[in-house]
């Protein structure tokens, strides 16, 4: 049922049966073809929900059944397929066999030379016969499949429209400038370069302006100027958020290198150091290294201490009376002198520095 389905739908629309059979259609235009495309994408819609309600019901020896569910469902993709190129067929069929005639009743030269340009870009731009009538053609078309495609197959579509125009509209100038009726020729003139230029970027912008549609990367204008000699759409800038880009990575990188080294401070202020450091989001590696670096006040104030290296040298330089006189001296400037943090403080910065 799902084959005949498929094959019948293929033979009235794609094969123009419906034309000679008891419809009697005259032709079969682009609302024939929206409607079968909705119907196929209908059953490819259903056709996973029948497997699986088949594959419940039959037992396990016949599931192998089923493999032809999947070879139809493949026929009914190639079939949406056709249908969507035919939509662009009929574009291409209207461009080539009823508008193509009408670049040889154009001058661009003439057109040039008498009709000024708009100072504003924005502003409409009466174009030839030519790119009107396409710009026409594709609207129609637009606004019949706009209200019976989904939005997913309009932009599918329209795609496929656009790849075609930007192909088709300069190799057809080209062609007509090298028939043998020679009823058109290239501009010669800047003004007329500048103005087939032009009229092809304002039809191009104004298909991109469709709604519902992917904007295109139209080409058209590019080729045209290598084939006029002639610069008349300056390239657009790099985009910025590239460069935005790159100095977020620089940014990471700096916050992600080991940060430079510091002098350690006195030893009451360590608690403080150690909290700075977490508050910088370094990464493990540096905490050890500042750990490091706060164990050598340590051991270097005990070793080597200043203060017990150059009182002994003082002793011994000035006069005393007894030795015992000196002992019970240092014993009572203990005693009497107790011991002040913040005075030594300095003395282990000074250490430190000097390692």
């Amino acid at each position: 049922l799902l084959r005949l389905f498929n094959t019948r739908s293929t033979h009235l629309v794609l094969g123009a049966g419906a034309i000679h059979s008891a419809a009697r259609l005259k032709s079969i235009n682009a609302k024939h073809l929206a409607i079968v495309t909705q119907c196929i994408a209908l059953m490819l819609a259903i056709l996973p929900h029948i497997r699986a309600a088949l594959m419940a019901q039959l037992p396990a020896k016949q599931h192998a059944l089923l493999t032809d569910l999947d070879k139809i469902k493949t026929d009914y993709a190639e079939h949406s397929e056709k249908v969507l190129n035919k939509l662009v067929s009929i574009i291409g069929g209207i461009v080539e066999h009823s508008l193509a005639p009408k670049i040889a009743k154009t001058s661009f030269d003439e057109r040039g030379a008498t009709m000024p340009m708009p100072e504003s870009p924005d502003a409409a731009l009466e174009c030839c016969a030519f790119l009107d009538s396409v710009l026409t053609n594709t609207t129609k078309m637009h606004q019949v499949l706009k209200v019976m495609l989904p939005d997913e197959l309009l932009r599918d579509v329209f795609s496929r429209i656009f790849a075609y125009l930007d192909h088709k509209i300069p190799s057809l100038y080209k062609a007509a400038a090298i028939s043998a009726e020679k009823n058109f020729t290239m501009p010669t003139t800047d003004n007329g370069k500048i103005r087939l230029i032009k009229e092809v970027q304002y039809v191009t912008g104004a298909l991109n302006c469709l709604p519902g549609v992917l904007p295109w990367k139209f080409t058209a204008m590019k080729v045209l100027e290598q084939e006029l000699d002639i610069v008349v759409i300056q390239p657009e800038p790099e985009d910025t958020p590239q460069e935005e880009d790159v100095a977020d990575e620089k940014k990471e990188a700096d916050d992600g290198a080991p940060t430079p080294s510091v002098d350690s401070g006195p030893i009451d202020n360590k608690e403080g150091q150690e909290e700075d450091i977490e508050g910088d989001g370094n990464l493990p590696a540096n905490d050890e290294a500042s750990s490091g670096k706060e164990e050598v006040p340590e051991e270097h104030t005990t070793t080597i201490p200043k203060e017990q290296v150059k009182s002994p040298l003082e002793e011994h330089a000035a006069p005393s009376d007894t030795q015992d006189e000196e002992t019970s001296h240092e014993q009572n400037d203990v005693s009497a002198t107790p011991p002040n943090s913040e005075d030594e403080a300095p003395v282990v910065k000074e250490e430190t520095e000097t390692v």
